[in-house]
């Protein structure tokens, strides 16, 4: 009864106002009694308190029998064996009244954190019953959304919330993505782009072919998320569980010295509700849950407090380069033939192996194809040489596409290919050599877009003491160093493959660093997961994102980066303060019991302040504000 509200899960699904008039009517029995105490009505006073204690006490008892029974850790127990000794003594109304201050303060409680908890409930909220198929024969039909399977044609109307992840076919809008990505601002969404579940769609009628539904959604993925993060407590949540199980018979000790010394049982009954650890097993829990809340409302989605804290004990950050600190939507502006080889032969030989491929630079290659009109055949036997490139067979010969080191480098191409391939370097953009039959074909240069906010993310995570903050990627050093320097980044890993970026990692890590490692969640699945805590971009499209890394962004925006550090190393600080509090009000409370300065009435009263009080300052997190170096970077 009282003990659950000291796990996250428990506070599922437990608030309800029947259960505070439940409470108030034992409370208002509790008052009847003592009114006819007060006018010496003994026996009925008596029957009223009993009656009073069975509302309000009996849940309780029951709730302690059951943790004992269950062997876990259940604080009721103190609060039982108290007002089970206030009714061996005859003081039924001071049982009476315990019950009831003890439930009601439990109730406002959990009233208290259902606020911080009312971001993370809002989601599930947000998923709409119904949707509009489009049928073969162009009609209409309003089904619920359990229906609508991958593959139906949906139309979606102006101010309805989309119901399934979609493609749209045709129309045009404007969608508020801000549900899930905290992006307040709608963008615009043309035919050929992706629509989301749970988004609202503003302006355009549209219809859309849907690719995902129900809890394969990126909708339905984020709430299991993020509500499962919930059961994901931090480092100093599970000592203060591992401690608890100490609590009950170290107050048991200190009621049994306080009644040995004084002799008054009322002393030991105090003590024994003064004792219930509640606030202290709440610092945890509530803190986080609010700021798991406060982060999914800027489109950070956590898997669980621990992360959280390894975010905020982390003194180093390591990027990705594509698809991370750049667009992920390379282009290819320069096709660059040997002698004697055509353009169209150089394309339509990488497109054949790319379409195996769903890195973003195949996407670059293959889209350069289709621009050209190259048909871009299937090739047999294809295999990929990881972080390097991938080679297959057409026409029965050897066809190969990938950096130069996976072709040996730049000295093996002939000069002028050398020559360009090192323009190529120079000005930022990235090369790849095709080759067939072992003889260079050509090169393809490729380039992305540097992101708006990654100089400012880079700024603002220096600005908060992360001493180092460096790239890792396969790609060349010229290429690599050439954004670095564009954001601000000193530290610089180049022509890297997977496992030498596991090898930078690990590095660090022995020498007692704590790496936080942000990827695009589609090739850097190793790091992400060998990472202290792994960011991966892409939360609001790609599925391994979700399902590989601890943190994930939903809109891509390594802005939010700095926030999340400061966020982190806020709801530590908090946890810290709470345990201080609860520690602190407990101690106050068994002493004042002990040496009779407190009743068992005014016990319960104390106890429930202290952890009000710990709520409350747990909520605080959920209006956590962007860290002053990032507002400050924000404006330059």
């Amino acid at each position: 009864m009282i003990g659950r509200f000291s796990n996250l899960g428990d506070y599922r699904g437990l608030f309800s106002f029947k259960d505070f008039a439940v409470c108030l009517g034992g409370g208002a029995l509790a008052l009847v009694a003592w009114i006819l105490g007060e006018n010496g009505w003994g026996f009925g006073a008596g029957a009223f308190a009993l009656v009073a204690v069975a509302i309000n006490g009996a849940p309780i008892v029951v709730e302690a029998a059951k943790g004992v029974l269950e062997r876990r850790v259940n604080v009721d127990e103190l609060v039982s064996i108290a007002i089970v000794a206030s009714i061996l003594q005859g003081e039924l109304l001071t049982a009476a009244v315990v019950s009831f201050i003890m439930t009601l303060g439990a109730l406002v409680e959990e009233a208290v954190s259902d606020g911080a908890r009312r971001s993370i409930e809002a989601l599930a909220q947000l998923a709409p019953e119904e949707a509009t198929v489009v049928g073969a024969d162009g009609a209409e039909r309003v089904v619920p959304v359990a229906e609508v399977r991958a593959g139906d044609l949906v139309m979606v109307r102006p101010g309805e919330r989309i119901a399934v992840d979609a493609v749209i076919e045709a129309g045009t809008t404007a969608v508020d993505e801000s549900a899930l990505t905290g992006e307040s601002l709608p963008r615009e969404r043309v035919p050929g782009d992706t629509i989301l579940a749970g988004t609202l769609n503003y302006t355009g009628r549209v219809t859309a072919r849907a690719t995902k539904v129900g809890e394969d959604s990126t909708f339905g993925k984020v709430v299991k998320l993020v509500v499962a993060a919930e059961a994901g407590k931090p480092r100093a949540g599970r000592v203060v569980d591992n401690h608890a199980k100490y609590f009950t018979p170290l107050v048991l000790a200190c009621a049994a010295l306080a009644w040995l010394i004084s002799g008054d049982a009322d002393r030991a009954v105090a003590v024994l509700v003064a004792g219930c650890p509640c606030a202290l097993l709440m610092a945890a829990p509530t803190a986080t849950v609010a700021a798991i809340g406060r982060a999914a409302k800027r489109g950070i989605l956590i898997k669980g407090g621990q992360y959280l804290e390894e975010v905020a004990r982390a003194d180093v950050a390591l990027f990705d380069k594509t698809g991370t600190l750049t667009l992920g939507r390379p282009v290819v502006e320069a096709v660059i033939p040997a002698d004697g080889v055509g353009e169209a032969e150089v394309l339509g030989c990488a497109a054949c192996l790319e379409r195996h491929c769903n890195h973003p630079l195949a996407t670059a290659v293959l889209d350069a194809a289709r621009a050209a009109g190259v048909e871009a055949r299937l090739a047999d036997s294809l295999t990929a040489e990881a972080g390097l490139g991938l080679r297959g067979e057409l026409d029965g010969e050897v066809v190969e596409v990938g950096s130069p080191e996976m072709m040996g480098g730049a000295a093996a191409l002939p000069p002028r290919l050398a020559d360009c391939l090192e323009a190529m370097y120079a000005r930022g953009a990235t090369g790849l050599v095709v080759r067939k039959g072992g003889a260079v074909m050509g090169l393809l240069a490729v380039s992305d877009t540097v992101k708006d906010e990654a100089a400012a993310a880079v700024a603002g995570l220096r600005g908060l003491g992360l001493a180092t903050v460096g790239i890792l990627s396969g790609d060349h050093d010229k290429a690599v160093s050439t954004l670095a320097g564009r954001i601000g980044v000193s530290d610089v890993w180049s022509g890297l493959k997977p496992q030498d970026k596991l090898d930078i990692l690990a590095d660090f890590q022995k020498k007692g660093r704590r790496v936080l490692f942000v990827g695009d969640g589609v090739n850097d699945a190793p790091a992400l997961a060998r990472a202290n805590v792994g960011v991966a971009m892409g939360a609001a499209g790609s599925d391994v994102a979700l399902e590989t890394a601890d943190i994930a962004l939903a809109n891509d925006d390594l802005g939010r980066l700095p926030f999340l550090v400061y966020l982190g190393r806020r709801m530590t600080t908090m946890i810290a303060v709470n345990i201080g509090l609860g520690l602190f009000f407990n101690s106050v409370a068994i002493l004042g019991s002990g040496y009779g300065l407190l009743s068992p009435v005014a016990a319960a009263l104390f106890h429930n302040i202290g952890s009000i009080v710990v709520v409350l300052s747990s909520a605080s997190l959920a209006f956590t504000a962007e860290p002053a170096v990032t507002a400050a970077t924000a404006k330059q």
